[in-house]
């Protein structure tokens, strides 16, 4: 078991180690793209100086010493071509790098040459990073008070611009100054606020610092677990980044952690993993830092030769550097390990210069805390000047506001008077006013009722005249209806009469013809009276429409099934030119219906021997909308001009016999009018007397709503 989990925790590291080194790469990648540009780029102009100084940019977080390499030439290219928002940039770079170096008089001096640049430009942005770079300074030479106020100046500036990033680091900044003063919830509150902003920014480098100045917090308030954990997570997103100087700090203050902790081997550990990326980078501040705790947790195992080696790399170290801090840690450390070593002379000497370094550091940090208390104390009487002075502004603007208030009321006592004055006067002439509107109105409504009664009027006489057309309609409908039901029952009523009578004296034969005739007229009379009923459902609206997707194809071969006896009667050939997958959205029984009636009416005026085609295609519509047409072509005897406009009128008798004697009504073409109008499409004949007939009707490719083409009757 303990051997999976170990597995499984070696393929997580790597996939951790994988992704870091990723993101590390892109880094090295960016900034290799960076310097040929730079190769490439030689012309001695402004494109040049951005190069410049983003490259140094680039570098401060890996070699600081490359930052100021490529600074210092953008200075010197940017101020011989008057540049100045590039010089300012260089000078920022410059700043950084001292900064790095532990050198704050020096990155002071360029911060603030800047900061007079980026004023004059009246770059607000580069005023407010400036500020901020000042006050960096200002919290490590301890002077809180100081730093605060600049934190809070460019604060001021980046929420005047709206600049997100910038708001962070200062909300970030102040928190560290909170923290340093011992106001604990105050500096977790800021640090929150940068964190919020920085992740909605998904600016890992801001949440990275986050983590670590969280961690700084809990230290300071003896919480190691706590503090252990936030240096963790700021040092994952380092490694992510690439940060290098950051990967390093957190190394250190990781081992400085187990250190307070008592565990000087893991505290060992993690001071010479920082020691070795400050080397690689050239963070002499960070490397020094890294010699002297190496020398006093050796020193408190009691291992005075490595005490000793590590304490002297950081004495000379700090000589070069000139921080006073790392002299006095560091001659201190070489004082009690020379002493154990019984270097008793050189334990003397370096006793001496910590016991000065000491004095030395005590007593300016004396002066600063005065210092601190002076700024405290002029920030404070300067805060009470305003405050004085705005009391007075206060006071002023209210004596004007008294003022203005007495000419506002005597203004609005006149105004009041006028406007009585004036509502007198305008009385009289809006009454006249009123009573003429009265007329007008009175003369408009009598108007409107005229118009209203002309309207009914004409309303009526459509009416009556639509009343007209639909009584000719009913009767001649009805005298279609007698006419041709009568027929079908005539012949009925004779040959079952003569059967019933005279059955005995025919033979089979004779029997069969009568029976025949008999089948026929009651075939004619079932279809006669079933176009009726279906008709009269449409009329009434009792024929429910019910669309659904409908294979074309299978629907006619299923019609072609039941008129089989009438095309063999007649040995009629039908042809089906229609795609398998062709389907249409349509009621079923409604578009059957159609098909049947101008089958069964090609089969009526076809010849023996002839042949009908059945044909379908799609064809394009007005607004993009698609039809399939569907055709029923006969060879058969044709229809004649005069016909063919009363076909799917229902007011006009067309009925005529087909080649057979075949009896028809009419009816049918009207119902298929009906059913393929409520689709919403159309039915067109095309004919010549003699050369046969086709009959074209469309029906929308995709679904439509049948209310909106069922007809008002």
């Amino acid at each position: 078991m303990q051997s999976i989990l170990k597995k499984q925790s070696l393929i997580l590291t790597l996939l951790i180690t994988g992704f870091v080194t990723l993101e590390s790469n892109a880094q090295i990648q960016e900034i290799d793209s960076l310097e040929n540009l730079l190769r490439q780029h030689v012309q001695k102009d402004t494109i040049r100086v951005n190069l410049l100084n983003e490259t140094a940019y680039k570098f401060y977080t890996i070699n600081i010493d490359k930052t100021l390499k490529y600074a210092e030439e953008a200075e010197k290219l940017a101020d011989k071509l008057s540049f100045a928002k590039g010089k300012a940039e260089s000078l920022k770079l410059i700043g950084i790098y001292y900064y790095m170096k532990s050198d704050y008089p020096k990155a002071l001096e360029y911060y603030k040459k800047a900061l007079k640049i980026a004023e004059g430009l009246g770059d607000k942005s580069g005023i407010s990073k400036c500020l901020n770079n000042i006050g960096v300074v200002y919290k490590f030479q301890g002077d809180y008070p100081k730093a605060l106020g600049y934190y809070q100046k460019s604060l001021k500036i980046a929420e005047g611009l709206g600049d997100k990033s910038g708001i962070s680091k200062c909300f970030n900044n102040i928190g560290v100054i909170y923290k340093y003063q011992g106001d604990y919830p105050k500096a977790l509150e800021y640090c929150q606020k940068s964190l919020k902003i920085a992740e909605g920014l998904g600016d890992k480098s801001g949440i990275s610092q986050f983590f670590n100045n969280v961690g700084v917090i809990y230290e300071y308030q003896g919480d190691y677990p706590k503090a252990l954990e936030y240096y963790q997570k700021s040092l994952k997103m380092k490694e992510g980044l690439g940060d290098k100087n950051g990967i390093s700090k957190s190394y250190g203050n990781i081992g400085n952690i187990y250190k307070n902790q008592g565990d000087y081997p893991k505290a060992l550990e993690y001071f010479k993993k920082a020691l070795k990326i400050s080397i690689e980078t050239g963070n002499k501040s960070i490397e020094t830092g890294c010699y002297i705790e190496l020398g006093l947790l050796y020193l408190k195992q009691k291992k005075t030769k490595e005490a000793h080696n590590y304490s002297k790399k950081a004495y000379i170290m700090a000589e070069e550097i000139g921080v006073a801090k790392f002299l006095k840690e560091s001659s201190e450390i070489l004082a009690k390990s020379s002493e154990s070593l019984g270097l008793y002379k050189e334990a003397y000497k370096y006793y001496v210069v910590f016991k000065t370094m000491n004095d030395s550091l005590y007593n300016e940090e004396r002066i600063k805390k005065i210092a601190s208390l002076e700024y405290q104390y002029k920030y404070e009487k300067e805060k009470q000047v305003i405050e004085l002075e705005q009391q007075k502004k206060d006071a002023v603007r209210a004596e004007e506001e008294k003022q203005q208030k007495t000419i506002k009321n005597l203004f609005i006592v006149g105004f009041i008077l006028m406007a009585l004055l004036v509502l007198v006067m305008l009385r009289g002439f809006l009454q006249k006013r009123k009573a003429n509107l009265i007329l007008s109105t009175q003369k408009e409504e009598i108007e409107k009722q005229n118009i209203e009664i002309q309207n009914q009027a004409e309303e009526l006489e459509t009416k009556n005249k639509k009343l007209k057309e639909l009584n000719a309609t009913k009767d001649k409908f009805f005298s279609i209806i007698a006419h041709d039901l009568k027929s079908p029952f005539n012949t009925l009523l004779g040959f079952s009469n003569l059967l019933l009578k005279k059955h005995k004296n025919f033979d089979e034969g004779q029997q069969e013809k009568y029976l025949k005739i008999i089948d026929d007229s009651l075939i004619k009379a079932y279809k006669l009276l079933e176009n009726l009923l279906t008709w009269s459902q449409s009329q009434t609206g009792r024929i429910k429409f019910s669309p659904v997707k409908t294979n074309i194809k299978t629907l006619i071969n299923e019609i072609i099934l039941l008129l089989t006896e009438a095309t063999r009667n007649k040995n009629i050939k039908l042809l089906v030119n229609i795609e398998n997958n062709l389907f249409v959205y349509a009621d079923k029984n409604m578009i059957g219906t159609v098909i049947r009636n101008l089958i069964s009416n090609a089969i009526k005026f076809t010849p023996k021997d002839g042949e009908i085609s059945i044909n379908a295609r799609l064809t394009p519509g007005e607004n993009e909308q698609n039809f399939t047409q569907i055709s029923v072509k006969d060879n058969g005897v044709g229809i004649e001009k005069e016909i063919q406009t009363k076909l799917f009128n229902i007011s006009k008798n067309t009925s005529t016999k087909g080649t057979e004697d075949e009896a028809g009504t009419g009816l049918g073409l009207i119902l298929c009018k009906e059913f393929v109008e409520k689709h919403g499409g159309k039915i067109w004949v095309k004919s010549e007397t003699g050369k046969g007939s086709s009959f074209f009707f469309t029906i929308p490719f995709k679904p439509i709503n049948s209310d909106n083409n069922r007809k008002t009757r």
